[in-house]
């Protein structure tokens, strides 16, 4: 399918367009080896072929002639629509001579791709599916309403249809074939008839599945992500504590000595931070967190600190001072993940926290999640 969505894009293009694979590889929403991977299957699959570029009676890379349909061996005056030069360093681009292709070059690593000018052969009955053939308009439209199984369309009238996909341009009709499935997808049952797609350009609605958000990542229980997500909450300010519903502990906590200061801080270790205990009751059962990838750099400010060291007694005594909930058993881990520096590197870690963010804390975030 990425292949046939290359094909489809390439010959989408003008006589002098000029394709990069960064291009490629931004509007297909893959890496550099998936381009090269779809331009060498539509090499096997005949809709391209490899030819030796000359210039000056030497050779000067390598041309790959694109055609619209596969037919093994044939010259580019016959039945070319493209070709596509890929010199070690791109030059000026001349066309090519017909020569026989050398037996299974390499294909030359290369970022730039260009489809030259005056490359395209228009001979006789041979129409180009980004022409004005009716014929062809008309296969494209039937392909798109049945590869996405479109809802009335058995109904709809393909005249219609047709005559609003005629109206489009070449790049427009590319983006209403590439998006017509993300479409259906976010509509689902509810979506408008082909021919209004076309009309009115449902597909400009459509979040492009190239610029699709990154998968959020796992953090693991006691991890380094895990152990600094963990930190950068506790940083927060504290969450007020319900009132209480026995009238002992209400006097209690109004005292002003060690009792009502001890009742104080017990009730802000239990609610103060129930983002935190969530994270706690997960840990509990082997289970981590789920992360947006901006936040994976945190895991970098952190460091392992084993259970029983002194560096671990240290953190206990200050999640003691602070009113903070002290972890559960990490088990078979061993220790968990804190900021680097023990203690003391606190306001070094709070600090890269809000230079990165821009922002002072996210108490308001941490009140929807604590109330959700």
């Amino acid at each position: 399918m990425e292949a046939r969505w290359l094909l489809g894009y390439l010959l989408s293009k003008p006589d002098n367009w000029t394709v990069r694979m960064g291009d490629i590889r931004k509007k297909g929403g893959c890496g550099r080896d998936k381009a090269r991977t779809m331009v060498s299957e539509l090499v096997d699959a005949g809709y391209m072929e490899r030819e030796g570029a000359r210039k000056d009676g030497k050779f000067n890379g390598l041309m790959l002639v694109i055609y619209d349909e596969p037919g093994g061996s044939r010259t580019a005056e016959q039945e070319s629509v493209a070709s596509l030069p890929q010199p070690e360093k791109p030059a000026p681009v001349e066309p090519s001579p017909v020569e026989p292709a050398p037996v299974n070059p390499p294909l030359v690593n290369t970022e730039d791709i260009v489809i030259p000018e005056n490359s395209r052969e228009r001979e006789g009955a041979r129409a180009d599916e980004n022409s004005d053939d009716p014929a062809k308009f008309e296969k494209r439209v039937k392909k798109i309403a049945a590869d996405h199984d479109w809802p009335g369309w058995a109904n709809s009238s393909t005249h219609w249809t047709v005559a609003q996909f005629a109206k489009l341009t070449d790049g427009e009709r590319a983006e209403a074939e590439r998006l017509a499935g993300a479409y259906r997808a976010m509509t689902g049952r509810k979506a408008l008839s082909l021919g209004t797609y076309f009309a009115e350009r449902k597909w400009a609605d459509v979040p492009d599945p190239a610029e699709a958000p990154p998968e959020p990542l796992n953090a693991p229980p006691f991890g380094p992500l895990w152990g600094s997500v963990r930190a950068r909450r506790l940083l927060l300010p504290a969450e007020p504590s319900p009132a209480p519903t026995s009238a002992f502990i209400a006097q209690l906590i109004a005292q002003d000595d060690a009792a009502g200061r001890a009742e104080r801080m017990r009730r802000q270790v239990r609610f103060g931070w129930p983002a935190v205990n969530r994270m706690h009751e997960a840990a509990e059962q082997r289970r981590g967190v789920t992360v947006t990838p901006e936040l994976g750099w945190l895991a970098g400010l952190t460091e392992f600190v084993p259970v029983g060291t002194e560096g671990w007694e240290a953190w206990r005594l200050e999640h003691e001072l602070r009113g903070w909930p002290w972890l559960p058993d990490p088990g078979g881990m061993g220790g968990a993940y804190f900021p680097k520096g023990g203690p003391r590197g606190l306001a070094e870690f709070e600090a890269a926290v809000k230079a990165e963010t821009g922002k002072g804390n996210e108490d308001d975030g941490n009140r929807r999640e604590a109330a959700e």
